[in-house]
Order: C-alpha cells, then sequence, then structure tokens
C-alpha cells in the first residue's frame, strides 16, 4: 500500500522569517479530519481575542482556497467562496461528525499561554 503521507511544503515567507509561527496542522486519517492547533497564541500575543482570531484565520484560509481553484481548476473565485461558506454554516449548523480530542495537560507547554498569573 502507498503511503500517501506527503507534508506540505512550508510557504516561503514563513522559511524566511525567524518569527512565524505554524498555527494549524490538519491531516485526513482514519475516515476524519485529524488538526493540531496552536491555540492561546492570540490569547497571549494580541489585543484580539482569540476566537474572533480564528475565525479570521478561516476566513483567510477560504479565500486562499477559493483563490487556488481559480488558480489550479478555473473555478470562478467567487463563486467557489460563496460554496466554501455555505458548507461551513451548514457544517455547524448540521455536523455530520464528532469533535473531540486531546488538549494540552500541564505536562504540556501550550497551557502556558492560558497561565495569566505572570500577566
Amino acid at each position: 500500500m502507498a503511503d500517501n503521507r506527503k507534508p506540505l511544503m512550508i510557504p516561503p515567507a514563513a522559511e524566511a522569517d525567524d518569527n512565524a509561527i505554524e498555527m494549524a496542522r490538519a491531516w485526513i486519517a482514519e475516515g476524519g479530519l485529524h488538526c493540531v492547533l496552536n491555540v492561546g497564541h492570540w490569547h497571549k500575543n494580541s489585543e484580539t481575542s482569540e476566537p474572533h482570531a480564528w475565525g479570521i484565520m478561516l476566513a483567510d484560509i477560504a479565500q486562499h482556497i477559493s483563490n487556488a481553484l481559480e488558480d489550479v481548476a478555473g473555478l470562478d473565485r467567487r463563486e467557489t467562496l460563496n460554496s466554501v461558506v455555505e458548507a461551513f454554516n451548514t457544517e455547524i449548523k448540521h455536523k455530520t461528525s464528532q469533535h473531540s480530542g486531546q488538549w494540552p495537560t500541564m505536562d504540556d507547554p501550550a497551557t502556558e499561554f492560558w497561565d495569566d498569573t505572570d500577566s
């Protein structure tokens, strides 16, 4: 059986920027989505609320998807974006899978983002 686990490239800007931060990594495995999220980054490093910042990032990703599909498949960017947003809203209202995961524990450095005692 072929090994399809081929990581995507790191964007050139992220390669060049010593301050670049990976925010999400997603895989389709065992019939579903599995992801690692850098939850807490905006909580500690920005005046923007964490949920609002993730919403902006999801919107930016949707724009990148519509641009990419226009470039590689000739699809209309606006129609594609509308389709992505429609699917997103439908999935939010009527989820088709369960969402669970393991989140940071006290042994995980990510918990430092939620420790406000040093602020």
